[in-house]
This record gives C-alpha cells, sequence and structure tokens, in this order.
C-alpha cells in the first residue's frame, strides 16, 4: 500500500507543543482534492490521519507521556510516536474551510507533516460506546427506522 499526501500541515510548530488542543494548524490541500472538501464545512469535528515525518525507527516500548514513574507499555497501548508506520490518527476541532486550506484546532502534528485522510467524525459511530453498545444502538435506529415507514412518520 502506497499513501499519497493529500495535504500538508501548517503551524509554525516545531517542538512538541505543551498542550496540542490548544493549536491552530491550516490543511494545504493539493489542488486536485479540492473538489473531495465538498460538505466537510458543515461539520464541527474531523478526524485526521497524518504522518509523524520527523521520526526514524520505531520502539516497541515505550514510557507513557503523563506516567507517573518509569514503567513502559508496548507502543500499540499509548499515543507515542515510535509507531512501526509513522501515522497519527487525531479528532480535531474543525474551524473553517477556504477553498484548498481547511483550518482545524487540536491537530498534533508538526510544520510540513504529510497529511494522509480526512475523515468525518460521526458522535453516534465514533462517540466512546462498547462496540456491543454501540451495535444494539444502530439496531434500535434501524428498527425505528423500519417501523416507521409507511406511518407518515
Amino acid at each position: 500500500m502506497k499513501l499519497r499526501r493529500i495535504a500538508t500541515v501548517v503551524n509554525g510548530v516545531a517542538e512538541t507543543a505543551k498542550d496540542w488542543h490548544e493549536v491552530t494548524s491550516k490543511m494545504v490541500f493539493e489542488q486536485e482534492y479540492v473538489d473531495a472538501l465538498l460538505g466537510l464545512d458543515q461539520l464541527k469535528q474531523i478526524w485526521v490521519i497524518f504522518g509523524f515525518h520527523r521520526h526514524r525507527g520505531w520502539t516497541p516500548r515505550v514510557r507513557p507521556r503523563h506516567a507517573k514513574d518509569e514503567s513502559l507499555v508496548g507502543v500499540f497501548a499509548s499515543r507515542g510516536v515510535q509507531r512501526p508506520n509513522k501515522l497519527g490518527l487525531t479528532l480535531v476541532d474543525l474551524v473553517s474551510v477556504r477553498g484548498n486550506i481547511v483550518t482545524v484546532k487540536g491537530l498534533d502534528a508538526f510544520d510540513g507533516s504529510p497529511v494522509y485522510d480526512v475523515k468525518s467524525y460521526d458522535e453516534d459511530y465514533d462517540g466512546y460506546q462498547s462496540p456491543s453498545k454501540r451495535q444494539r444502538t444502530r439496531s434500535s435506529k434501524a428498527k425505528g427506522h423500519q417501523e416507521g415507514r409507511g406511518k407518515g412518520v
């Protein structure tokens, strides 16, 4: 699988921010992807998949950022950047969409990071629920939708 850069992060951040939630970033999209932004401005939050372009190698065990001791966890049990595939995933607040520039708040990516994909955030689907509860919620919504057909609902 080969990933294509669809946009580049522009935010002036060269070192790890104290609070990524306060960082405002622009994602400058390549012109060929501008049509794919249609309707994005209607959303409040989006997922951004980006690359950790400044990191080399990977480490199977890491110390979590907010750990109170020196204990280690596997990198897959952390949000660490020393990952085998160098992919980041962050839920961000959408600020604006203007032409090929999407402005977001809370993206934990350095200036120049490649953006590989953007996806809508759906609270019903993505909101924190156990998978079994999520399935029950979907089933009851589908059942209600089917029951409402033909009854003027």
